[in-house]
C-alpha cells in the first residue's frame, strides 16, 4: 500500500469516528431537550389536574413549621378539599392584623382537626361559628381566626399563640387539645422535617421551658438544609411535589416491612396476627393506661403549656378557654381525658369537653361525624353547635 492510500484511508476513518462521535452528543443533546420540553409541559398539567398538591407547610424556625402564605393546595389523603392559605399563613379567608372597629375576635389554636383540610374551608367549624355569630343584626362583628396547623402539639399551639395569634388582638383565645394529644408532647426517635419540632419541659419551679436543640440539629443536618435549600421547589413544583409523595411512601413501606418482618422472622406472629395484634395492643394500650407514668410527666408539662398560654391571654387582656376535642372512642384515652379536666380546675380555666355530646350523639345513631380520625362534614357541623352553646352558657362572648 503506498503512503497516499494509507494516509488517505486514515483520514476517512478518522471522519467516520468524528461522525459517530458527534451524532451521539447530538442524541444526548436532543434527549435533553426533549426531556427539559416534557417536564416543562407535564408541570402545569400536574397543576391543572391537582396532582402532587398537598405540600403546604414550611420552616419555621419559631414553631418548627407553618403554613405558606398564599399556597393554593388540594388534599386528598382523608377527604377532599382545594383551598388557598391566605396571606398572613393561615387556613382562613383573608384577615388584617389590625381587628377593625367594633370587632369581637375568637382566635383558635389547634391542629389538623381545627384546621380541617378533610373539608371546604367554609365548611370548617370555625368558619361555621363565624357564620353564626353574624347572623344578627348586632353592631359588633364577629370574627373566628383559625390559627391551627396540622400535627402541632401542645406546645407548638402555644408558640403560635405568643408569636403569631396575640398580635390579632383576640378578645378569646380557644386554646384545642387533640385527643391523645399528651402522648404528642414527647420526643421521637425518629428525624425529619415532621420529627423535630421544639420541645418542652418543667422546670423545679414549675415553669414552662422550651427545648430547640433536636430542631437545630435537624436544621443544620443534610435533610435540614437541603429542605430550607428546596422551598421554592417545594412551593411551586408539582414534580418535585410528586417525587417527594414517592420517596415518603417508599420510606413508609420500607419501614412498615421491616417492622413485619422482625417479627415473623422471630415467630412472633403469623402475617394475619401480626395486623389483628398491633391493632389490638393499641387499643388495650389506651383503655388500660390510667395514668401511665409518661402521660402523669407529660401531663404536667401540658399544665405548664396551659399556664404559660393563660398567662400571656390576660397579659393581653383576652379570655381564654380549653377545648378538648372530640374523637371515636378507640381513639381516645379515658385517663388524659380526667389530666386535662383536673388541670382546668387546678389552673381555674373555662372547659370545653366535647365527648360527652357527641358519645350521646352516637348512641343516638350518628355515627358520621369522622372521615377515619379527623372530621367530617357532619363533625365540623356538630363541633360548631356544641361549641357555640358553651360559648353562650360560659358567657364568652361579650
Amino acid at each position: 500500500m503506498s503512503q497516499a492510500t494509507f494516509a488517505k484511508g486514515h483520514i476517512e476513518s478518522t471522519r467516520a469516528r468524528v461522525r459517530r462521535t458527534d451524532s451521539k452528543w447530538l442524541l444526548i443533546a436532543q434527549f435533553i431537550v426533549f426531556l427539559i420540553g416534557g417536564l416543562i409541559l407535564l408541570e402545569p398539567i400536574l397543576s391543572l389536574a391537582g396532582v402532587a398538591d398537598e405540600e403546604v407547610l414550611e420552616i419555621d424556625e419559631k414553631t418548627g413549621w407553618t403554613l405558606m402564605p398564599g399556597r393554593t393546595f388540594t388534599y386528598r389523603t382523608e377527604g377532599y378539599s382545594r383551598s388557598t392559605i391566605n396571606s398572613l399563613g393561615m387556613r382562613d379567608v383573608e384577615r388584617t392584623v389590625a381587628k377593625p372597629a367594633n370587632t369581637y375576635r375568637i382566635a383558635v389554636l389547634g391542629c389538623s382537626l381545627t384546621e380541617g383540610k378533610q373539608v371546604d374551608l367554609d365548611k370548617t367549624y370555625c368558619q361555621l361559628l363565624e357564620k353564626r355569630l353574624n347572623k344578627g343584626n348586632s353592631p359588633v362583628k364577629y370574627e373566628v381566626l383559625n390559627f391551627a396547623v396540622s400535627a402541632y402539639s401542645l406546645g407548638q399551639e402555644y408558640l403560635r399563640l405568643k408569636h403569631k395569634a396575640l398580635q390579632f388582638k383576640p378578645d378569646l383565645v380557644i386554646f384545642t387539645a387533640r385527643p391523645n394529644s399528651l402522648l404528642f408532647m414527647g420526643p421521637t426517635l425518629k428525624t425529619g422535617f415532621l420529627h423535630s419540632p421544639p420541645l418542652f419541659g418543667v422546670l423545679p419551679d414549675g415553669t414552662l421551658f422550651e427545648d430547640h436543640n433536636k430542631q437545630k440539629m435537624w436544621l443544620a443536618s443534610a435533610d435540614g438544609i437541603r429542605t430550607k435549600n428546596s422551598h421554592w421547589l417545594r412551593r411551586n413544583s408539582r414534580l418535585w411535589g410528586l417525587a417527594g409523595r414517592c420517596v415518603l411512601s417508599i420510606d413508609e413501606f420500607y419501614d412498615a416491612t421491616v417492622i413485619h418482618l422482625r417479627k415473623l422472622w422471630s415467630g412472633e406472629f403469623s402475617v394475619e396476627q401480626t395486623a389483628k395484634n398491633d391493632t389490638e395492643k393499641k387499643l388495650s394500650n389506651n383503655r388500660n393506661s390510667k395514668f401511665r407514668p409518661e402521660m402523669v410527666f407529660l401531663g404536667r408539662v401540658a399544665e405548664a403549656v396551659l399556664k404559660a398560654a393563660k398567662n400571656d391571654c390576660q397579659k393581653a387582656d383576652c379570655k381564654f378557654v380549653l377545648a378538648y376535642l372530640p374523637a371515636s372512642a378507640k381513639y381516645r384515652d379515658p385517663a388524659e381525658r380526667e389530666i386535662f379536666e383536673s388541670i382546668a380546675q387546678r389552673q381555674k380555666l373555662n372547659f370545653i369537653d366535647f365527648n360527652p355530646e357527641f358519645d350521646r350523639l352516637e348512641k343516638e345513631g350518628n355515627n358520621n361525624f369522622y372521615v377515619v380520625v379527623h372530621f367530617s362534614k357532619a363533625g365540623n357541623d356538630a363541633v360548631e353547635k356544641y361549641l357555640y352553646r358553651q360559648l353562650v352558657l360560659q358567657d364568652l362572648l361579650k
